[in-house]
């Protein structure tokens, strides 16, 4: 499953939140540019018996003990470690570990989630362009289900923050929420170059209350 949309929107936390109600493990990645093939697949070592072993990287641990590997930022990913997910990304897809020539088939518990601000096709808006990458079509493509998270209705948005900080009167939520969602529809405009997330709210709401 791949999750874009807005910074803030509760993506990640959503990820895990359904995996603690269906009691699912998940391991949460982030591949902010600076995890390498190596980080992902795994690298040859020494060991305290000075022997050269080959240790496992993130992918095929999560493939093998079948728990839910969460990528987060997936579109500020090194193209490399792109490659490497189109494999497992396939129909009964597999992953070869060419350093050692083991293939890894999937436990059947083994799911893959990735979050990202954008579709991957860059970021119209201004907002995520530093670091956020164009990611190639094919790779896209074989996601079975691309999912848009968007910022909550107001109500519903009030609320969260209400739940969250009960002793914050509902009336100053509610402003807070309006002036929130009129700043976002000026971002929107091009009025604006930035926005009030629901992550901003809810930290502003922690030093009200």
């Amino acid at each position: 499953v791949f999750l874009y949309g807005p910074s803030g929107t509760g993506k990640s936390s959503l990820v895990r939140q359904i995996a603690a109600t269906v009691r699912r493990p998940v391991r949460r990645v982030s591949l902010n540019g600076e995890t390498s093939v190596a980080d992902f697949i795994g690298h040859w070592t020494v060991n305290g018996n000075r022997e050269t072993v080959f240790v496992k990287g993130i992918l095929p641990q999560a493939m093998l003990e079948g728990y839910i590997l969460q990528l987060d930022e997936v579109d500020a990913m090194q193209p490399e470690v792109g490659f490497i997910l189109q494999q497992i990304l396939e129909p009964h897809g597999h992953l070869l570990l060419t350093d050692t020539g083991e293939d890894i088939t999937p436990h059947a518990d083994f799911r893959l989630v990735a979050t990202a601000n954008t579709l991957g096709f860059g970021s119209d808006s201004g907002l995520y362009s530093s670091g956020t990458r164009v990611l190639n079509f094919s790779w896209l493509d074989r996601w079975d289900a691309v999912v848009h998270i968007d910022y909550l209705p107001a109500d519903d948005e009030v609320r969260l923050l209400h739940s969250r900080y009960p002793a914050v009167k509902k009336d100053l939520l509610t402003c807070m929420v309006k002036a929130a969602s009129d700043l976002r529809q000026a971002h929107a405009q091009e009025q604006l170059t930035t926005v009030i997330t629901t992550r901003r709210l809810l930290a502003l709401c922690a030093r009200l209350q």
